[in-house]
């Protein structure tokens, strides 16, 4: 099933698209299936070192909860508390 996920073209390299939605995608089959807490860091702090903004933060977690019924927040909080 092909996602259309809206991210601002423009303001990203080729590159950091493409680490974006990969983050999303590892977002979207840790609803599925489990994914390694180190992969789910990893890939979540190299998003984060990408956006470098809150705001646009936000506005991708609920991009990607309309799209799919899935939070990036929540997903993390669950992968950050783990022991």
């Amino acid at each position: 099933m092909k996602k259309d996920y809206k991210i601002d073209f423009e303001m990203f390299e080729t590159l950091e698209i493409v680490k974006i939605i990969d983050f999303f995608v590892l977002i979207e089959q840790a609803q599925k299936k489990k994914v390694s807490k180190e992969k789910m860091i990893a890939c979540y702090r190299e998003y984060q070192q990408i956006l470098n903004n809150k705001s646009l933060e936000k506005k991708y977690d609920k991009m990607l909860y309309d799209k799919s019924q899935v939070s990036i927040y929540q997903t993390m909080k669950k992968y950050l508390e783990r022991p």
